[in-house]
């Protein structure tokens, strides 16, 4: 398919570690410079309280090694 999408990847798996090297030629959309997982901490940080119920919803979610991940609290 011809499908277009926009993915948030780090440094290692854009320049084609862990397995993912059709990314490596991708075009960069947007690069701030800043490790997701200082972003993921920051947002956490500046929200104090993660309430599940307004913070997820069915457009994304975790997955490992194709898996979906359970987060339980």
């Amino acid at each position: 398919s011809d499908a277009r999408f926009v993915i948030a990847i780090n440094n290692y798996r854009q320049s084609g570690g862990g397995g993912f090297p059709h990314v490596t030629t991708a075009p960069v959309v947007y690069n701030r410079q800043i490790e997701i997982r200082q972003l993921l901490i920051d947002w956490a940080t500046a929200h104090k309280v993660i309430d599940p119920a307004t913070f997820s919803s069915k457009d994304w979610k975790l997955v490992s090694n194709g898996s979906t991940v359970t987060v339980t609290g």
